[in-house]
This record gives C-alpha cells, sequence and structure tokens, in this order.
C-alpha cells in the first residue's frame, strides 16, 4: 500500500534539493549526507548496507531492504519517518538521484572539478 503523505515528503525532498534550497553537508560517515530544514528538522540520506538497528519500522515479509534510504528527525533527534528506494511509490532510480545531489552538494563537487580542470590545464 502507497504511503501518499511519505511518497509526497519524499518528491518535497528531492524537489528542493535539486532546486538548492537544501543544504546537505558530509558526516563521519562517507556514504551518510545531513541537511536541517526549517529549524526544526533534520534529514539523512545513506548510501550502501543500512544498519537494522536504523530502521524505524520492519520491513514487510519478502521487501528488499534497499540501497538508499532517507530519514526525518526532530529536533531531539527520533526518527519520525524513514524512506527506502524500494517503498512503494517511490519511482525507481529517484532515491539515487536525491541521493547523488545530496553528495554533489555535499562534497562541492563542482568546484572541485573546476580545480582539477585548472590543474589539468597546468600540465
Amino acid at each position: 500500500m502507497v504511503d501518499e503523505k511519505i511518497v509526497k515528503f519524499f518528491e518535497g525532498v528531492l524537489s528542493k534539493t535539486k532546486a538548492g534550497k537544501i543544504l546537505w553537508e558530509p558526516t563521519a560517515q562517507e556514504a551518510t549526507f545531513i541537511a536541517a530544514i526549517g529549524g526544526e528538522f533534520s534529514l539523512s540520506i545513506s548510501s550502501g548496507s543500512i544498519p537494522l538497528s536504523a530502521m524505524l519500522r520492519p520491513l514487510p515479509q519478502g521487501a528488499q531492504q534497499g540501497l538508499y534510504v532517507l530519514v526525518l528527525r526532530d529536533l531531539q533527534g527520533r526518527q519520525l519517518a524513514a524512506v527506502f528506494d524500494t517503498d512503494e511509490g517511490i519511482r525507481p532510480g529517484a532515491m539515487r538521484d536525491l541521493y547523488e545531489a545530496a553528495r554533489w552538494q555535499a562534497v562541492h563537487a563542482s568546484q572541485r572539478i573546476d580545480d582539477a580542470l585548472e590543474v589539468l590545464k597546468s600540465l
């Protein structure tokens, strides 16, 4: 069963990230990025194996865990929602798009590539 509220939340995060309105930052974990929104909530997006302890709800029987997870937390750090790329209603590839947009922004990839291009010019 599709949770329309979760799908709408995910699509909003994706849209605002692509528009540059959510500012993602790196964490100590290479495959996890975080962002604060509205002074009330934090987001994290991770790639790779997600520990079962990080899941808010158990997966339905036979469901895949997925490669990406977007987590919403409140100011106290309580997990409010977790959205997996395998959740019903999440478009195929959309979670990867969000992860890559967050990663690109968090590691300042555009600027670093410009720097690398300058280095290449001088060789």
